[in-house]
């Protein structure tokens, strides 16, 4: 088994390096109390050096007035050693690292070392203690090999266009409804707001469709490693009802081991995922962090740092958290689908989302 940190060996395995310029990843707080910068810097080397794939130290620093401004205008070297930096305004503290060696679930991972500061080195998967058990992998690999097989792609789009946009819009849709509709019909947040999607999706999928999602809340502390594609969970869905998705979420769960042992255990996952693969839509909930006193920044609109990667030949929608707890819808996609089509799955998604509130209200 090759022993190259899997962030690197997933880095290859798409092709090369993102746009330096374009692709990052953004995670940020504003914290309880000022930080003194020196022992914020120590912090940020003492995660550098528990996670090596980001590269190597010191971790770049700056205190300014104003994060968002800073980072909007930042570009990262791509001949620099480290991957990570930072940008301090008072209590506001933004994570930036290059999106080749990270993701969404990354940076609250980052974050939360950042908070509550976590000792050790980091699970590398190849040649350590943390590699999941044999038998655990060996009696999940029939199933993702089945659940992987013959995946329908996205409809295709109408021109070849392979350029991105990103589409941004209030959805109306607030955690506590969320989490009441939850209760109501005995599922989670995350579920029933991935029941809307994907009865929003319909349209554009003509099978059953695969769904790679990222989520926040799964309890995996001992994959607690920094990389790109780190919380992928491929599901497929078959009739887009709330039991329905609950059901296909919780069988993926079940069988869940990383994805980079997914890659090397079932060889048919990478083609699905590599450029030139099928069409396909990811879905994410964008949580708040955990931890008393500990409130999200939102991102301004129309900050040029990228997005999310994957899947790198579909469309990546998420659902990021704003004032008074109300998402933003967000999608970003390839161009070969057409702006009216994304703007069409939004309406979808959000009229989709008042069905499933309305029964939930009615039983």
């Amino acid at each position: 088994m090759d022993d190259q940190p899997f962030g690197q060996r997933i880095l290859s395995w798409t092709g090369g390096p993102a746009d330096p310029d374009r692709f990052v990843a953004l995670g940020g707080v504003r914290l309880p109390a000022e930080p003194d910068p020196a022992a914020l810097r120590h912090t940020l080397d003492a995660i550098l050096a528990r996670h090596p794939v980001l590269g190597a130290g010191p971790v770049g620093l700056r205190t300014v007035d104003d994060v968002w401004a800073a980072a909007s205008a930042g570009r990262y070297p791509p001949d620099a050693k480290c991957l990570l930096w930072a940008y301090l305004a008072g209590r506001e503290l933004l994570l930036v690292a290059h999106h080749n060696v990270s993701d969404p679930w990354s940076m609250r991972l980052l974050l939360r070392e950042v908070l509550k500061p976590v000792t050790g080195p980091a699970p590398s998967y190849h040649g350590s203690t943390s590699t999941p058990a044999p038998k655990r992998v060996n009696r999940s690999v029939p199933f993702w090999r089945e659940l992987l097989a013959d995946v329908p792609a996205l409809a295709p789009g109408n021109d070849d266009d392979k350029g991105t946009a990103e589409i941004r819009t209030p959805s109306g849709i607030t955690q506590q409804q969320a989490a009441e509709v939850a209760r109501a019909v005995r599922s989670t947040p995350f579920v029933v707001l991935l029941t809307a999607f994907a009865q929003a999706l319909g349209p554009l999928s003509p099978g059953e469709a695969v769904i790679p999602v990222l989520t926040h809340g799964r309890q995996r502390s001992e994959w607690d490693t920094v990389g790109l594609y780190m919380n992928v969970l491929p599901v497929r869905l078959g009739t887009p009802t709330v039991g329905a998705v609950h059901r296909a979420f919780a069988e993926a769960y079940a069988h869940e081991i990383p994805f980079p042992v997914l890659l090397d255990a079932v060889p048919q996952t990478g083609p699905l995922f590599a450029d030139g693969g099928p069409d396909l839509a990811q879905f994410e909930v964008i949580q708040v962090p955990e931890g008393a006193g500990i409130e999200p920044l939102t991102i301004p609109p129309g900050l040029g740092l990228g997005g999310p990667l994957l899947p790198v030949n579909g469309l990546a929608f998420w659902l990021e958290p704003g004032a008074g707890g109300a998402y933003t819808a967000c999608v970003r996609y390839r161009r070969s689908h057409r702006e009216a089509d994304m703007q069409a799955l939004v309406r979808r998604f959000i009229d989709s989302w008042e069905e499933i509130r309305a029964d939930a209200q009615r039983a």
